[in-house]
């Protein structure tokens, strides 16, 4: 065994917890290397001064300060944690409450409209309805309804056209003439009246539509007038009628 061995295994030596063969080896190279014979020594000697050498304890205000200088230090390092509150952002409400009252109104609005869309199409439908009835009265009562509609109500001029041509009832046929005197800015209203004009050959419906034909300054309507003064078969009054409404148009 060598020196470097013998060291490593002194302090168990002295402690006496080496197994028996190690000790004796140990033994046995002390007594011959006086190397080993003084690490032996001062391994002793060092081992003394410790096993005597008290462990002194700080006082209990040591103790005490050390503990305050060290909370102290801690929260002096401590970074500080601010709790940030958001800041109100009164456009970002404002922009959604636009934003939701703009989707309320076209709700509404649409609500409306389609509201309103459909008791227009119900009252259309009824009126077309009743125009296609058998009683007489009862398409008058419709021609009459039919003023209430707009111009943009293309159905109802074009059943109105279809009454004015059509309808065996001459009353029927005069209340269509005067209905469509209300929509007479439309060229197919004043296009009917003058083929009206050239076609019925009832002289009150005759003397309707030269009265409206000259209310609306018509002058396409001159010149079917100027045949119907030429044909001997037009009544009298009717020809008064005619050129009495000639001269607006000059």
């Amino acid at each position: 065994m060598e020196c470097r061995d013998i060291e490593n295994k002194l302090t168990d030596y002295l402690e006496g917890s080496l197994p028996a063969i190690e000790k004796t080896e140990v033994e046995k190279h002390l007594k011959t290397c006086a190397n080993c014979q003084q690490e032996l020594a001062e391994l002793k000697s060092f081992l003394s001064v410790l096993k005597n050498d008290k462990m002194e304890t700080p006082s209990a205000n040591l103790k005490l300060n050390f503990d305050k200088m060290l909370a102290l230090e801690i929260a002096k390092n401590q970074p500080k944690v601010v709790q940030l509150k958001p800041k109100p952002d009164w456009k970002s409400y404002l922009r959604v409450a636009a934003s939701v009252l703009i989707v309320i109104s076209a709700f509404l609005l649409g609500k409306y409209q389609s509201k309103n869309k459909s008791s227009v199409e119900k009252n259309t439908a009824q009126v077309l309805t009743l125009l296609e009835d058998n009683s007489a009265s009862k398409r008058i009562l419709a021609v009459n309804n039919a003023e209430e509609f707009t111009s943009k109500n293309t159905k109802i001029i074009k059943a109105l056209i279809n009454r004015l041509f059509f309808d065996k009832n001459t009353n029927v046929r005069l209340a269509a003439a005067e209905a469509l005197s209300k929509f007479s800015s439309e060229e197919l209203v004043r296009d009917a009246l003058i083929k009206s004009l050239e076609t019925d050959k009832n002289t009150s419906v005759q003397i309707e539509v030269i009265s409206i034909l000259s209310k609306i300054q018509e002058k396409r309507a001159i010149k079917p007038m100027g045949k119907m003064l030429e044909n001997e078969e037009t009544p009298q009054y009717v020809k008064q009628q005619i050129k009495l409404n000639l001269s607006t148009f000059l």
